[in-house]
């Protein structure tokens, strides 16, 4: 690949009083050697020492600001407001790109495709209790009834997130929302058969899953039609059927 064909990548980090995660996070990326790389950081005024920890690493960072939001998706749109790549890439706060080298890594697989992507995704690490990593393998593109690869893996092409907004009303899963959006517009979708990101699970769609279970059955209700649409509710009311009898969250 020419030098002058290696795409500008967007990489925005959220966060909110999570600085002992988000500083592993920054790390993560300004440690990747692909370039050239724009690091955008957007805090929701955090109370703890986040903006220190922005601080300390400004000289790396491409801009970055700490102000209230309504929420991390509010967040994710003011990152992409900013974002001058042609990949737009969100590594939330927490977690971390599987070593220096897999922003290359994507590049170098999306440049022989014979057909230029509308997005690319990847797998992700998960530590189990005993330390260790296993990976979780995502499916290839389709659409169902959840998230079928993490947003935290995917590489969106910048004007998408310029023609749909992820969608606030949705505080759980308008990532969900955005990706059925494009599948429906027959954008074109494309799974990197390799591990992107370690992924966070500390996050709120993990520790609140029945609440993002009730925002997958908003979302399907806006985007989805036909018997899919159907069959994917009742297999939402069971899943949340499921963990209620189960006493989990």
């Amino acid at each position: 690949m020419n030098q002058n064909t290696f795409p500008l990548i967007t990489v925005i980090t959220v966060n909110y009083n999570h600085a002992d995660a988000l500083e592993k996070t920054v790390q993560s990326v300004i440690a990747q050697t692909y370039f050239p790389v724009e690091y955008i950081v957007i805090d929701g005024a955090s109370t703890d020492n986040s903006v220190d920890i922005i601080k300390k690493y400004g000289s790396k960072i491409t801009e970055w600001l700490s102000e209230k939001d309504t929420g991390i998706y509010n967040a994710m749109n003011k990152g992409a407001e900013k974002a001058n790549g042609e990949w737009v890439c969100f590594l939330n706060s927490g977690d971390v790109f599987v070593d220096s080298e897999v922003i290359g890594k994507v590049v170098g697989s999306i440049h022989p495709l014979p057909e230029k992507p509308d997005i690319v995704y990847g797998n992700i690490l998960i530590q189990k209790p005993d330390g260790t990593l296993k990976e979780a393998v995502a499916k290839e593109p389709c659409n169902i009834h959840r998230m079928y690869f993490c947003h935290q893996s995917a590489f969106v092409q910048l004007p998408l997130l310029q023609k749909w907004n992820f969608d606030e009303k949705h505080p759980m899963s308008a990532d969900l929302k955005f990706f059925k959006q494009c599948y429906h517009d027959r954008r074109i979708f494309r799974h990197l058969d390799f591990p992107i990101v370690i992924y966070d699970k500390s996050g709120i769609s993990n520790t609140e899953r029945i609440r993002g279970l009730y925002d997958n059955i908003a979302v399907i209700r806006d985007t989805d039609k036909g018997f899919k649409k159907y069959l994917f509710l009742i297999r939402l009311y069971f899943v949340i059927f499921w963990r209620k009898l189960n006493r989990k969250k």
